[in-house]
């Protein structure tokens, strides 16, 4: 069994759980954290930026991965958004099962 985390980061609060609300209930994702604030510092098109942000961790079954980024990217607002998914190597049996129930 193999479960991922997916972290992104959106411009608003309302977009994140807009977003976190969709991919739960199309299974795209058994559950997801959003971080309210987070203080972003780039460069974007020559110039650099320092935004508030949130973050969002959404938690998924590795089979589900690729169609909830695809999800993310077509819902985001950003014309480059982050989109980032991580294996979980190690955890709780029980939870693995459960983020695989939950994206079937």
């Amino acid at each position: 069994m193999k479960i991922y985390f997916i972290y992104s980061t959106f411009k608003s609060l309302r977009e994140a759980k807009k977003i976190s609300s969709k991919l739960v209930k199309l299974k795209l994702a058994a559950c997801t954290n959003i971080i309210p604030t987070i203080y972003s510092t780039y460069v974007w098109k020559k110039k650099t930026h320092i935004d508030k942000e949130c973050s969002m961790i959404i938690k998924t079954s590795k089979s589900k991965v690729q169609k909830a980024i695809i999800f993310i990217k077509k819902k985001h607002s950003y014309e480059c958004p982050a989109i980032s998914a991580f294996p979980i190597k190690k955890s709780h049996k029980d939870f693995e099962k459960w983020i695989i129930d939950q994206t079937k």
